[in-house]
């Protein structure tokens, strides 16, 4: 599958995610945790854990309603808020999973070229793809070095940040066929139709 259909995918399901009935949510875990079983997906789980933590209790403590540990009094969070903040973060996760599952999985090559297929009509409205897709490609780059070990606020601040980043990129443009436009018009509609 080409690289900017599967960008595209994500991109279509971010928007749709967020309006599914709450009953498609397991289902899409399912299938993103089936497909990213190989890369264990409990990582991404970990790292996020706490935007996780924070977007639930935010929610199970700003919503009124009728509080959940009564015993707890004005400190109680309320059952509207706990169910509110738990469909959040599942809908959150499932986001996470398919991004991994679409996007990340992809080499950064792979998904500079989609970017840049993705860009390129925006050229006639004055947009550098070039220099849009090679930023996105370097930055990748420069968080996967970072991503390696421990002290990474003393190596973002350090002058030998950028030293193994490359000074030139070739890039192997693929145009996309009407097949991979296919998948994702027919997901963007399914998606669109069941979060109506």
């Amino acid at each position: 599958m080409h690289p900017a259909s599967r960008i595209l995918i994500y991109l279509l399901a971010a928007l749709a995610i967020p309006g599914l009935p709450f009953l498609w949510l397991p289902l899409l875990l399912v299938l993103a945790l089936a497909a990213d079983f190989s890369r264990q997906p409990w990582r991404l789980v970990w790292r996020t854990r706490w935007l996780l933590l924070v977007l639930f209790l935010g929610y199970a403590y700003s919503l009124p309603g009728e509080p959940a540990l009564s015993w707890l009094g004005a400190a109680s969070p309320t059952h509207e808020g706990l169910a509110r903040g738990g469909q959040q973060a599942l809908r959150l996760l499932v986001l996470l999973l398919w991004l991994d599952v679409l996007v990340l999985r992809l080499p950064t090559a792979s998904l500079m070229a989609g970017v840049y297929t993705l860009l390129r009509p925006f050229t006639r409205l004055g947009l550098d793809v070039e220099r849009a897709a090679l930023r996105l490609g370097l930055t990748l780059r420069a968080i996967e070095g970072l991503e390696r070990g421990r002290g990474n606020l003393r190596r973002l601040f350090g002058e030998d940040l950028g030293a193994d980043l490359p000074t030139t990129v070739h890039l192997e443009i693929h145009t996309m066929q009407a097949r991979d436009m296919v998948l994702p018009a027919l997901i963007g509609i399914l998606l669109l139709w069941f979060s109506a």
